[in-house]
């Protein structure tokens, strides 16, 4: 039996992969590859940034691979962008084993590098950007003109991102827009051990506000051909930057579909980005009838992995196992259980304490119920809900994705679920 190594599992691997693995007649072997590290670090604000919290990543990679050098994996992956994708593409290369060139992963992690490749290639695509220092704020460009909207060159979560009004918001913002410098340091270790980019990742971006219906293209590259797996709308709460919910498929015209793959097809192709999955974040401006590239990820959007199982059939977890496995996926359209499915998030605006949260009696029951579903609490009961990881802008405390056969029928089953699942707040 084939084995797959997967490099820093999150618990929807843990939940989603046994089973597909299974299927496709494989073995998983879950590597931990530095713990919550990561998202620990997250947790710090970059004005009380902990410095004793370092990660020698380079060295932890040659541990890994001398780990596993004799263990007969056949293939290499991740579920997550950073560290996991560069990490598991200086493995599998190391091992012979099918992955993209982590040069071009790290391209696409770095926002401003990213930004770059874009311009070339699809410039018409790509929105005004320029990088700022915050060691040497200068004054803008002249393309650029508040409001703006300004983020750091590696994020995650959408921390630190968000629209600046004035210069003086300009200049409070970029001293505190870093994330910790101990999130950082291994991805500058990374850029400065295996790409040529003379800056790091302790930039911010300043970009043009763009306007629209935001979608996320998924898709994955298998031997140099582009495979788009379809395209979830992303529907935000009104007057923020926080999603509400992602439904599948989306609702934009086919011909706009068709304008994001090629987009979409052309970039991928023009880095060398192969045998992996992507993420693509566009804008559609109907208005104009602009299509920009919000940003790009070299990942899997775990969180959508089930919406396309729900209405085509399949988990894209798959492709994720058999490219790492050096087999072509062959992904299936519209036959799932369902004609539509969403990911609906449970958000509030205000820092609450969590006086309790759904029992596992509960969402046993909500499960029994609904077979499709997938809930996941991210808070626990006595905790604020900042002690969790969050987007800066509002508090999120956990996920329902469902399906249904309409829009309709699909709002009255999340309203059903949410109110089956019994979370309690109270003032901090």
């Amino acid at each position: 039996m084939k084995k797959v190594l997967l490099i820093s599992p999150t618990s929807r691997e843990f939940r989603e992969l046994p089973r597909i693995a299974e299927m496709l007649d494989c073995q998983l072997v879950f590597e931990d590859f530095a713990g919550e590290f990561f998202d620990d670090l997250l947790l710090l604000s970059s004005n009380h940034d902990n410095g004793e919290q370092v990660l020698e990543i380079l060295p932890l990679i040659e541990q890994t691979i001398r780990r596993y050098n004799e263990s007969g994996v056949n293939g290499v992956t991740s579920g997550v962008g950073y560290p996991g994708m560069p990490v598991s593409s200086i493995i599998a290369d190391r091992f012979r084993l099918p992955s993209p060139r982590v040069d071009r992963v790290l391209l696409c992690e770095h926002k401003y590098y990213s930004r770059v490749a874009q311009q070339a290639l699809v410039p018409d695509a790509t929105p005004i950007f320029e990088l700022v220092d915050p060691e040497n704020v200068n004054g803008l460009a002249d393309s650029l003109s508040f409001p703006l909207f300004l983020k750091p060159v590696k994020s995650c979560f959408s921390i630190n991102a968000g629209e600046i009004r004035s210069p003086e918001m300009f200049r409070r913002k970029v001293g505190s827009g870093l994330l910790p410098s101990g999130f950082l340091k291994p991805l500058n270790d990374l850029l400065h051990a295996y790409t040529d980019f003379p800056l790091d990742a302790s930039y911010l971006l300043a970009e043009s506000i763009l306007e629209g219906t935001q979608v996320s293209l998924e898709g994955y590259v298998f031997d140099g051909k582009v495979h788009i797996l379809g395209i979830i709308d992303s529907v935000m709460y009104p007057g923020t930057i926080s999603f509400q919910r992602f439904e599948y498929p989306s609702r934009l015209g086919e011909a706009v579909q068709k304008r994001m793959a090629q987009i979409a097809e052309t970039f991928i192709k023009g880095i060398g980005y192969d045998n992996a999955l992507f993420n693509i974040e566009f804008m559609y401006n109907s208005g104009t009838d602009e299509i920009h590239i919000i940003e790009i990820n070299p990942k899997i959007a775990s969180q959508f992995t089930d919406l396309f199982e729900k209405v085509d059939g399949l988990s894209s977890y798959s492709p994720l196992l058999q490219i790492a496995l050096g087999e072509e996926p062959d992904f299936p359209k519209g036959q799932g259980a369902f004609r539509v499915a969403a990911s609906c998030v449970l958000r509030t605006f205000e820092n609450k304490r969590v006086l309790s949260v759904p029992s596992q009696v509960q969402v046993d029951a909500l499960v029994e119920r609904f077979p499709d579903a997938r809930i996941e609490i991210s808070v626990s009961a006595g905790k604020l809900l900042s002690d969790v990881m969050q987007d800066g802008n509002s508090f999120r405390y956990g996920l329902i994705n469902i399906g249904a056969d309409s829009h309709e029928e699909l709002n009255a089953k999340f309203e059903l679920c949410k109110s089956l699942l019994d979370f309690r707040f109270i003032a901090p």
